[in-house]
């Protein structure tokens, strides 16, 4: 019997088992664990904290002024995020770090052990510098 939709060309991605890969590697072979994290960030306009949850390539989080939604994966030893803000409390005393409520970041880190140092820019501000480091807090 003849298939009724060829395959051939169609790259299907399907996780390895975690016995696999190296322990340090998730099962989508990312360096960074999945989990809670708590989240330091700092620019030249100033630094806050927040707290990310990484999981199948997603990260969620937020703060008591905006949220954080994007997406993660490897590429050798390196961590590569993009992330975008989204304030959800529009109390005026909260400035957003960056002087707009909207940004997406793209950062690129390294993981060392439960910590992830990142460093990158926001796509409307690119010659200002970011940096930020995920501490574990737990599953």
């Amino acid at each position: 019997m003849v298939p009724r939709f060829p395959t051939r060309g169609i790259v299907r991605r399907t996780p390895r088992p975690y016995a696999a890969i190296h322990q340090d590697y998730n099962r989508w072979g990312c360096k960074l664990q999945e989990g809670l994290y708590k989240v330091e960030f700092h620019t030249v306009h100033g630094t806050g904290t927040g707290v990310i949850y990484a999981i199948s390539g997603k990260l969620r989080g937020g703060n008591s002024g905006f949220a954080f939604i994007g997406n993660y994966g490897s590429k050798g030893e390196e961590i590569h995020v993009k992330i975008s803000t989204q304030r959800h409390n529009h109390d005026p005393a909260l400035k957003p770090l960056f002087g707009t409520d909207m940004i997406t970041l793209t950062l690129k880190g390294t993981a060392n052990d439960d910590m992830v140092d990142f460093e990158g820019t926001a796509l409307q501000l690119p010659g200002v510098a970011f940096k930020a480091v995920l501490t574990r807090i737990g599953d």
